[in-house]
């Protein structure tokens, strides 16, 4: 009979050397969690204009102006004070919903997020983004049906976030 010390002591052991080998075989690169990994659109992320940003990220298709996306940015809305984190609420009433952008003009890089949805996925998204101090336009892009629907919102910051 082996004293209690050396039981404890070979699976102190055992444990090690199976979380050292599990670490060496993930940094090798052989256990990519495949579904964890984004698809980066960097075109989209470092365009300049509005429009690259669109044609980058949604490709060639004609927005329409849509009554039924509709947007809500801060409390109150026209006036932010502090460009750091504003709270923005997407909602929605179309049907087969793809793909939800978020874009500010006068941001160093428009694009500010883009979500690319499954049918999972129930309206109204809400986050919050930065904006830079002064006057925006705040757009908000869905791709439906292979369709792109646009709303804008005129903004204006006092404090930027420095985006």
């Amino acid at each position: 009979m082996t004293p209690p010390i050396h039981s404890q002591r070979r699976a102190v052991l055992k444990q090690f050397l199976s979380a050292s080998t599990l670490a060496m075989v993930a940094s090798s690169g052989l256990l990519l969690p495949q579904c964890v990994l984004a698809h980066w659109p960097s075109d989209a992320f470092t365009a300049e204009t509005v429009e690259d940003v669109l044609l980058a990220l949604m490709g060639q298709a004609e927005a329409i102006e849509e009554t039924g996306v509709k947007f809500t940015v801060g409390k109150p809305t026209k006036l932010i004070t502090d460009g750091q984190s504003v709270t923005v609420e997407i909602a929605s009433e179309l049907a087969n919903v793809e793909r939800v952008a978020i874009l500010v003009d006068n941001n160093p890089n428009p694009l500010v997020m883009s979500f690319e949805l499954t049918d999972n996925v129930m309206m109204p998204l809400k986050t919050r983004i930065k904006i830079v101090a002064g006057e925006s336009q705040l757009i908000a892009v869905i791709r439906a049906e292979g369709k792109l629907y646009k709303t804008t919102r005129d903004v204006r910051v006092y404090a930027g976030g420095n985006a």
